[in-house]
């Protein structure tokens, strides 16, 4: 079972926003604000916060979390989906009426 996947629906909109915008970088961190929920910024210029590890890419798209947050879901498995609707206010998609959001499950 991988640790990361994403959606087919979530995959095509990363491949709109890969299109539209170029390099990509997804981003989890924790606490409030959006914080619990997965935002994709443009990865040029774009700084990583020592807090934050790398998990893994969803279509090349590197896809970094908080290192709390990572040790909280070491054992699950990370499903990147999304929705219609306005998500993170500084995530690319919501522009688009879309909103990224992370779901788990148990990895066996």
């Amino acid at each position: 079972m991988e640790k990361l996947i994403a959606t087919a629906k979530a995959m095509d909109v990363i491949e709109r926003l890969k299109v539209k915008h170029g390099n990509l970088v997804f981003e989890q961190s924790s606490g409030c604000c959006d914080g619990t929920v997965p935002i994709c910024f443009q990865s040029d210029g774009h700084y990583i916060s020592s807090q934050l590890v790398l998990i893994g890419e969803i279509a090349g798209v590197p896809y970094y979390i908080d290192k709390q947050q990572a040790e909280y879901l070491k054992h699950m498995q990370i499903v990147v989906d999304v929705m219609e609707g306005r998500g993170a206010s500084f995530s690319l998609e919501s522009a688009e009426g879309f909103a990224f959001l992370m779901k788990s499950k148990v990895m066996k």
